[in-house]
């Protein structure tokens, strides 16, 4: 049970640390003492300790919150596109490449990152960032500054001349916009004082953890069949019992305490060894059963390949339990060898079962097929939409969750689609006059 979460690095480290103290196992590719700590430290020498990083930081508030399980493992991920300023860095397409997830169900969490603390954390720039720690006050002065003005404000927070004929100017221009209130200097400046106290870097009093170093514990490579799984490193082969230890404890003659203790010490490393075979054995397969069932989707790299595969039909078919089968898969990578390597999850061939059977993504990719295809000048309500899926794809589905899908998916009703064509029309025709 405790091996079962470890990956292959953290299993080595603990292996080598009880193979330090314990004679029976034997830690066969060790050569060279390590350097300890206390070697090259004087022993009042104390660690500052440091900061929570970010990333720590908004892992406990996801862990902890409401979101569905896709949500927080989504968001966990886009924790990883953090600038040390806590902006959110590069576009969706990019943190969509080499992962499980597609850019709109991506796009679709920045708001619930974005409503995590530090305020302002998940912005994708400065004017974001302030309207963020704002958005209480929707109304103020202040949230109209950054909105429209954000390059006026930046002229006009110095202590000069210039800089109070610029909030003179910028007052001027708030005036002739005809404000629902009025505004004079006094208001103006107490509305700069504010959005100075804002902050424009969230991630100030954090320390930064950059993206997190991943390494496969399985690897998958084409054969002349499809894919075939194997380890991506045994750590079996590095540990194992030592059998002359074993033998000089049945020729020496200990005193009977001392008999005691290296007998429970060979327990150990017996029951270590075992763990080591058992966690490789189950994790290997786990593999099998994955990349056998999703041979597709490993071909294509398409997730809209992949089959169907809940961790309870993982479970029933290797013949473990639910429970271990979330222990093995969770923080297990797979790496994918051919022309084109890749790391992915292993988690991500996990796929739950939704409606017809199909994985939310191949609802996703068939209503957005099915609008691809509509007339533009009578595009599908969701009624109709729900109808073609049973028609086409034999899917029985409610038009909640076809509205569901679509949202998710960044996908307008069918009444802004109409009005976006008519007006697309009505450019078109007026580019032509």
């Amino acid at each position: 049970m405790q091996l079962l979460p470890w990956n292959h690095q953290q299993i080595r480290e603990h292996l080598q640390e009880k193979a330090k103290h314990n004679p029976f196992l034997l830690h066969q590719h060790s050569t060279n003492r390590e350097t300890l700590l206390e070697d090259v430290l004087p022993n009042w020498y104390t660690p500052t300790a440091t900061e929570p990083s970010l990333q720590e930081h908004l892992r406990g508030q996801i862990t902890a919150s409401t979101f569905s399980f896709q949500q927080r493992e989504a968001l966990l991920y886009l924790t990883q596109w953090l600038s040390p300023s806590g902006y959110l860095e590069e576009s969706p397409q990019v943190w969509a490449v080499e992962s499980s997830w597609s850019m709109s169900e991506l796009e679709a969490v920045v708001p619930h990152l974005q409503s995590l603390d530090p305020p302002g954390v998940g912005a994708r720039s400065l004017q974001e960032c302030l309207l963020l720690q704002l958005q209480s006050q929707p109304h103020s002065l202040a949230t109209l500054l950054v909105r429209d003005y954000l390059e006026d404000i930046a002229n006009c927070v110095r202590h000069s001349t210039e800089s109070k004929q610029n909030q003179q100017l910028l007052l001027e221009k708030l005036q002739q916009n005809r404000l629902p209130s009025p505004v004079n200097l006094q208001a103006l400046k107490a509305a700069i004082q504010e959005i100075q106290s804002l902050e424009p870097r969230p991630a100030r009093n954090f320390s930064y953890q950059p993206a997190t170093i991943v390494t496969p514990d399985l690897k998958v490579k084409p054969n002349g069949n499809g894919w075939q799984v194997s380890l991506a490193y045994e750590v079996s082969q590095e540990f194992c019992l030592d059998e002359e230890a074993i033998a000089s404890l049945t020729q020496n003659h200990y005193s009977a305490k001392k008999t005691r203790e290296l007998e429970s010490l060979l327990e150990q490393a017996r029951n270590l060894v075992k763990a080591l075979n058992q966690w490789q054995e189950n994790l290997l397969k786990v593999g099998e059963f994955l990349v056998n069932r999703q041979q597709a989707f490993l071909t294509s790299k398409d997730s809209v390949d992949l089959v169907p595969t809940p961790q309870q039909l993982v479970a029933q078919s290797v013949g473990l339990s639910d429970a271990t089968v979330s222990r093995i898969v969770r923080e297990r990578y797979l790496l994918i060898g051919g022309k084109q390597s890749r790391i992915i999850p292993l988690r991500s061939l996990c796929t739950p079962v939704t409606v017809g059977g199909r994985t939310p993504r191949q609802i996703q990719q068939m209503i957005i097929q099915l609008i691809e295809q509509e007339p533009p000048t009578q595009p599908y309500s969701d009624d109709q939409l729900a109808q073609l899926l049973q028609l086409r794809f034999g899917i029985a589905i409610a038009r909640r969750t076809v509205v569901k899908y679509r949202k998710m998916s960044l996908i307008n009703s069918s009444h802004k689609r109409k009005l976006i064509d008519t007006l697309r029309s009505k450019e078109t025709e007026i580019l032509k006059t």
